[in-house]
């Protein structure tokens, strides 16, 4: 999600994020992943549609993500 055929990054929809969140147990919580050389873990906040887009808000730093994220996500 979010890469084109050639490696170049690309938007991602609505549709990609849903189809994406479909593979997992809808129980499980989220959190979103940033900062590819020290992954921080961060609460997803509100989420508004705004400027012909959809915005999700960050809801607060949790610590550092475990190591085991950064791998899953291909930044190590």
């Amino acid at each position: 999600m979010g890469r084109h055929r050639r490696g170049a990054t690309r938007e991602v929809t609505v549709a990609d994020l849903i189809d994406e969140l479909r593979r997992f147990d809808p129980r499980l919580e989220v959190r979103l992943a940033v900062q590819p050389r020290m992954p921080q873990e961060h609460a997803v906040g509100a989420v508004t549609e705004a400027d012909g887009m959809v915005w999700i808000g960050e809801g607060g730093r949790r610590g550092y993500a475990p190591d085991e994220v950064g791998d899953r996500l291909g930044w190590t």
